[in-house]
């Protein structure tokens, strides 16, 4: 008798081990939008308001002439958010250039608007000078390999925020921009 309840017991967890299933492993924000076009207006709107810094306070957006073009409110609270601290801003505009030109290589610049000010940059330009910083950026049609990207961003995330609110990095890099004001 006690051989049949052990072996009922065995039998019984090791059914439950055999089937049970692996906890699923969180899927980082940006991951379901890597090689994202700049046509493809969903997953541009997504990438704004899930994975960019203030992607609450997105207004709307533009894609013509490839240039993916993200325009923020201007009220009071999505202002006090942009402009929270002195870094606050270009805070915000280096890591979402940064993170755009990784998700979205097709497009041919990034641009963002705060408070009736555009900050533009080529992708050209913000490619060659990611490629100084990191040693291991997707050069080409790698930018489409999900794989690729997907390693680079687990390997690389933390550090492009760490550059995202260094100072001096955001001077250097916001040296690159055209900055104008719309009418």
């Amino acid at each position: 008798m006690k051989r049949i309840i052990v072996y009922l017991l065995f039998s019984t967890v090791l059914f439950t081990g055999c089937t049970a299933q692996a906890p699923e492993v969180e899927q980082a924000t940006w991951e379901p939008f890597i090689a994202t076009y700049v046509g493809d207006a969903t997953n541009v709107s997504k990438i704004a308001s899930t994975v960019f810094l203030y992607g609450d306070t997105v207004d709307h957006f533009d894609l013509r002439g490839e240039v993916m073009r993200v325009i923020y409110k201007n009220d009071d609270e999505a202002l006090s958010e942009w402009f929270s601290s002195a870094i606050s801003k270009n805070k915000g505009i280096v890591y979402n250039t940064m993170m755009a030109a990784i998700l979205v290589p097709n497009a041919k610049g990034y641009c963002f608007e705060v408070d009736g000010v555009g900050y533009e940059i080529a992708r050209d330009v913000l490619i060659e000078e990611m490629a100084n910083l990191f040693s291991a950026l997707p050069q080409g049609n790698d930018f489409f390999n999900v794989e690729k990207v997907k390693y680079f961003l687990q390997k690389h995330e933390r550090t492009i925020q760490q550059y995202a609110v260094d100072s001096d990095y955001q001077q250097i890099l916001m040296s690159k921009f055209t900055i104008s004001k719309s009418s």
